[in-house]
């Protein structure tokens, strides 16, 4: 009987790739879009979906997702209660626009919830609040419940015909078990913990389906190898970055969720893909990053699919204390950039805004192009929409992340994920070219007869501000012999135009600037 019913679960994912491709393409997609918070009604709405299905990125994160909003309350006589109907409801918005679903699981504070082991060492606003809602194992008499709880929820949505969600188009088999564990406010845990509820949630969901993959927690490192290209300044940028802190408190904190992350790293095996999120707008550190995931997976003898599920596009103009190794990358005056943006009275507020997002557009294209060069196989924008007028507001120093504005209108950035989804994704390989220049180039390679996509900009020394001038350069790509089409990544609302340019014998001479050239060959 489980022999059938997997080969059943097989057969509804092969057609689940079909149906998934007549508006967006499906399960191949490299590209997606990170938190899509299933139990907010403003993610179960179908304009919002709607208006994000016109990217064709193929795949959404349902963020969030928690044991207790599921099953309120404890089992009855050894009877589960589950209440599946907004989760539901939300599933069948997104795949009714065509996209692939990926479940990040949490658990919080439910009646379930084991003792929080780790209690930080410094303070700072809300932290009680955060604390209050971490993740943590749950007690031990509890954790039946929690495979029981693990099994429904993949059999509901693993589409092989037993006990599924009325309606369900194709199966949801990617499960994310936890959120940036290394940080306090998500986990409040230890390593041996996680490595208890990897498990015990890998090994229940595959009994429910044997196809079901499982992602790990999300690690983060932001800017620390930035300008790293071969990931070997770690030690020394983090005995730097520890001496810096205010206080004793604040270098154990770190130094926890040092070995978090790197634990989590080794835990390869148990889960099927590692999500190595950048949670920043940094393409400079995408390769020294992804050294050091390879070298720390060798470490174990192991290796894995490495995805980025939260990778960032907003400019650094309100920059986290204690976060970030490299201040240079902080937007000069951002604080007055924030001001202009937040209040209309303030002087240059049409100005402040179109500049920062002509930035997010620029910055988001380098950011996948980077990400996808340096070998990760998906990446997930965040976030769909700004987070101002909302509650969510009050977790972030900078609100104004989104692709879309409150009222789902979209910022230039939507428009470039928008062009770079189309013309890359379904790529076979992407890679960077040296060139011997302050330029960045990269090429993609497609199956035939698609010929290959190139991606250009030029490299900046040092972080702009509002009042510095974009810098151009001219250059000679002499890669290119034959008729390209030329574009330039969108940086307002307006239409895109391809140029059709025919090289001189000593190849395609352009105007570059930090805004990326997407060229086609034909």
């Amino acid at each position: 009987m489980r022999l059938f019913i997997t080969i059943v679960c097989f057969l509804v994912f092969a057609v689940g790739t079909v149906l998934g491709s007549d508006k967006t393409p499906g399960p191949g997609s490299r590209f997606g879009i990170d938190y899509v918070f299933a139990f907010d009604p403003e993610y179960q709405n179908d304009a919002l979906a709607e208006k994000l299905s016109e990217i064709k990125a193929g795949w959404v994160n349902f963020a969030g997702i928690s044991w207790k909003d599921t099953e309120p309350n404890p089992p009855q006589l050894g009877v589960h209660t589950y209440n599946w109907t907004v989760l539901d409801k939300t599933v069948k918005v997104w795949q009714n626009h065509g996209f692939q679903i990926a479940i990040s699981i949490r658990l919080n504070n439910g009646w379930f919830a084991g003792r929080q082991k780790h209690k930080p060492a410094v303070d700072f606003p809300l932290l009680s609040t955060y604390l209050n809602s971490s993740d943590r194992l749950p007690e031990p008499k509890y954790m039946d419940s929690f495979r029981a709880w693990v099994s429904a929820l993949v059999e509901r949505y693993d589409g092989d015909g037993e006990k599924d969600m009325p309606g369900l188009k194709y199966p949801i088999l990617h499960y994310q078990v936890g959120n940036e564990y290394a940080n306090p406010m998500f986990w409040t845990g230890t390593s041996e913990d996680y490595k208890v509820l990897l498990s015990e949630f890998a090994s229940a969901a595959k009994k429910s389906c044997v196809l079901v993959k499982i992602i790990s927690n999300g690690i983060r490192w932001n800017d620390m190898f930035h300008g790293d290209p071969e990931g070997v300044l770690l030690e020394r940028r983090f005995a730097v970055f520890l001496k810096a802190l205010p206080s004793e408190g604040w270098r154990q904190e770190f130094i926890r969720a040092r070995k978090i992350t790197e634990d989590t790293v080794a835990l390869a095996g148990i889960y099927d893909i590692l999500d190595g999120g950048g949670n920043g707008p940094y393409p400079t550190m995408s390769r020294g990053y992804m050294a050091w995931m390879k070298k720390e997976l060798a470490k174990s003898n192991k290796t894995t699919t490495i995805w980025d599920m939260e990778a960032r596009c907003e400019p650094q103009i309100a920059p986290i204390p204690n976060a970030g190794y490299h201040p240079s990358l902080n937007v000069p005056d951002g604080k007055k950039i924030l001001a202009a943006m937040n209040w209309k009275i303030v002087p240059r507020h049409i100005e402040a805004i179109a500049w920062y997002r002509a930035e997010q557009a620029r910055t988001l294209v380098q950011v996948f192009v980077a990400r996808f060069a340096a070998g990760f196989e998906k990446v997930f924008m965040g976030m769909p929409s700004d987070w101002n007028g909302t509650l969510a507001a009050l977790s972030v120093p900078n609100p104004y992340l989104g692709l879309l504005d409150r009222e789902r209108n979209p910022w230039p950035a939507f428009f470039a994920f928008r062009e770079l989804a189309a013309k890359l994704d379904g790529f076979i390989k992407a890679e960077r070219i040296e060139n011997g220049k302050n330029v960045e180039m990269f090429k993609f390679s497609f199956p035939e007869p698609k010929k290959m996509v190139w991606v250009v900009w030029l490299n900046e020394n040092k972080t702009r501000g509002m009042d510095d001038p974009l810098p151009k350069a001219n250059i000679v790509l002499k890669e290119f012999t034959a008729t390209a089409s030329v574009q330039l990544c969108p940086t307002t609302n307006d239409a895109c135009v391809s140029t059709s340019f025919s090289p001189s014998p000593g190849g395609l001479a352009l105007e570059i600037s930090p805004t990326p050239i997407i060229i086609e060959e034909k």
